[in-house]
């Protein structure tokens, strides 16, 4: 992946998260189920490759992408239903291509 599609994640709190990337959905909730789930330690950042984002290129297309960040506590209690029915994230953040070149494909959270 070149560096206009990298997106790197970067867990800057003082818990765990999980992260889910997602082309933009109509009704901004979190998607139907939760596949692709990526584990970010505390002060660790962890690169977003194309098999975790379906078809990364669709970006080039003027598509927007939507990352959400969630803790690793509570996708470990509730089930994802319940997450996505309470929309329990921490932050979500919707991006474009020229977006993300200009962030440097670097996602800081928080």
């Amino acid at each position: 992946m070149d560096r206009e599609r990298s997106i790197w994640v970067s867990n800057n709190s003082k818990q765990i998260i999980v992260v889910t990337v997602e082309y933009i959905l109509p009704d901004t909730l979190l998607p139907e189920k939760s596949t692709n789930l990526l584990t970010i330690n505390i002060n660790q950042s962890r690169f977003i490759s194309e098999s975790d984002v379906n078809d990364i290129y669709r970006i080039d297309k003027g598509e927007r992408i939507t990352l959400f960040i969630l803790s690793k506590d509570s996708v470990e209690t509730y089930s994802w239903e319940h997450i996505r029915k309470n929309n329990i994230i921490l932050k979500r953040y919707e991006f474009n291509r020229k977006e993300l070149e200009e962030m440097g494909g670097i996602i800081n959270y928080p």
